[in-house]
């Protein structure tokens, strides 16, 4: 019952968690932290009892047998890393949070987002995924619409009617697949045969549904609003997790059941990828506003995990997920600092900053970091992710596949024009006396610092990533005659 505890332990904490700030107002981060440690050794039991090859810690809950409507929980290398980086940002999250405004809701939200997010990542059942998809989405409502910025409202609705529109795509595509099926089981539906007519509609569908979720363009115009209004640490579990639930519904829900029709819509999706990786980019370059642009940023790393994902090889697939867990931590440290950077210098455009590594050179310092991180540089995480998929839609897609490592000098020079104008160069008059220009305490350092440790180790030890779901990836390659690329 490991699984489902780890679905219902966040759930049923979080009353608690409301109630508890009536009491004592460190109640519900206390709690929070607890469950995320909780989550967090729940994981590495996992992790160390798992056999390295297909699903384990099968759980079968019979609710209604005549329509399929059954909990099948169960994890493989696949959603166990994605398990591992829930579990590390529930941790993360809490601490940044420390001090939040309204402590009893906020955290009550936040285990009520872990519970469904569990959920998502172990479900086998198509509609408990679709179920617990859709309850990950009303925390991150309310997290943006009582705790964001000023336009909150506005990027609360937009949020709300993208995301259940493309819920909408999804629940047809689920509903057709049943009515041609009569399962939502995964073991029967992993690479089902069906009329091809029939197994593109669903394909297309589902997609819809997913490519919002990463986001990709043209489904992309939610995030930047998203991301703006939404506080520092949600916007982490937006980057970190909820983008990842489209990814990971597209490789689990579309190219592992239907492989064969997502062959034929891959050069589809390696142009929406390339589309998505230079459009990004290139708006990342013109943005002012710093928070914007790590959002594009994000949108470009996304771009880059579709690109390995519509190989269909196991080598794109498997540097796709890498570029998944990279992502979430690089792409976290950078949103997590771009908000204190606003809370010292109460400004969120890079053209009204400058010299901040003179008066705040540790924050600063790892600011510099995570940059060069999501640059690509090597022994990080983002040169790892970035190289091996460029390498897999290489050996793919051939010669123009070329443009792509463009798209890697143009993250480059976004990010390097925004540190020569807000972190290096002359120190702007306005901030040579602000006394709210100081370092982080000790207990908003500690998050930062293991997203730098995570991202480095990985990245110089990426088998620790790899070893871990590449004996699944291989088995669907060879199943389905595959190559590795």
């Amino acid at each position: 019952m490991i699984l489902l505890s780890m679905i219902l332990v966040p759930i049923l904490a979080a009353p608690f968690a409301y109630i508890g700030e009536k009491i004592n107002k460190s109640i519900p981060k206390y709690l929070s932290l607890s469950i995320g440690i909780f989550l967090g050794l729940s994981t590495i039991y996992l992790l160390l009892n798992y056999p390295n090859k297909g699903f384990a810690f099968e759980e079968f809950y019979k609710i209604y047998p005549p329509f399929d409507f059954n909990l099948h929980l169960a994890v493989d290398g696949i959603s166990l890393i994605l398990l591992s980086v829930t579990a590390f940002l529930a941790i993360t999250v809490t601490l940044s949070s420390w001090n939040v405004e309204k402590p009893g809701a906020y955290f009550f939200l936040v285990l009520i987002f872990l519970g469904p997010m569990v959920g998502v990542f172990t479900s086998l059942n198509l509609l408990w995924f679709f179920i617990f998809w859709e309850f990950t989405l009303v925390p991150m409502f309310f997290h943006i619409g009582i705790w964001g910025a000023e336009n909150r409202i506005y990027a609360a609705m937009k949020f709300f009617i993208y995301t259940h529109l493309a819920s909408i795509f999804l629940l047809l595509g689920i509903i057709i697949l049943f009515l041609n099926t009569h399962t939502f089981d995964f073991t029967n539906l992993f690479g089902v045969n069906l009329e091809p007519g029939i197994a593109k509609l669903v394909w297309v569908l589902m997609f819809i549904g997913f490519a919002v979720k990463m986001p990709v363009v043209p489904f992309h115009t939610w995030l930047p609003d998203a991301h703006v209004q939404a506080p520092s640490p949600i916007s982490v579990f937006l980057a970190g997790l909820l983008l990842k639930m489209g990814a990971y519904g597209l490789l689990r829900w579309e190219i592992f059941m239907l492989p064969e029709t997502s062959k034929f819509f891959a050069p589809l999706m390696a142009f929406i990828a390339v589309l998505t990786i230079f459009y990004a980019g290139f708006r990342a370059l013109a943005e002012d506003h710093i928070k914007k642009m790590v959002a594009y940023s994000s949108i470009n790393h996304m771009g880059f995990v579709l690109l390995g994902l519509s190989a269909i090889t196991a080598a794109g697939i498997s540097a796709a997920i890498y570029e998944m867990v990279g992502h979430a931590l690089i792409i976290s440290l950078l949103f997590m600092i771009a908000g204190y950077i606003h809370s010292k210098t109460h400004t969120w455009y890079i053209s009204e900053l400058g010299g901040l590594m003179k008066k705040i050179p540790g924050l600063m310092t790892m600011f510099v970091i995570g940059v060069l991180a999501a640059v690509g540089l090597p022994g990080t995480a983002g040169f790892i992710g970035e190289i091996t998929v460029v390498i897999a839609a290489f050996d793919y897609y051939g010669w123009i596949m070329i443009i792509v490592p463009l798209a890697s000098a143009l993250s480059a020079g976004f990010f390097m024009w925004m540190l020569q104008r807000a972190v290096f160069g002359p120190l702007k008059e306005c901030f040579k006396d602000l006394k709210s220009l100081k370092e982080l305490p000790l207990i908003e350092n500690i998050p930062l610092v293991m997203y730098i440790v995570a991202f480095i180790v990985i990245g110089i030890v990426p088998s620790l990533v790899f070893n871990l779901y590449n004996p699944v990836v291989d088995a669907f390659a060879q199943l389905f005659n595959l190559n590795r690329g």
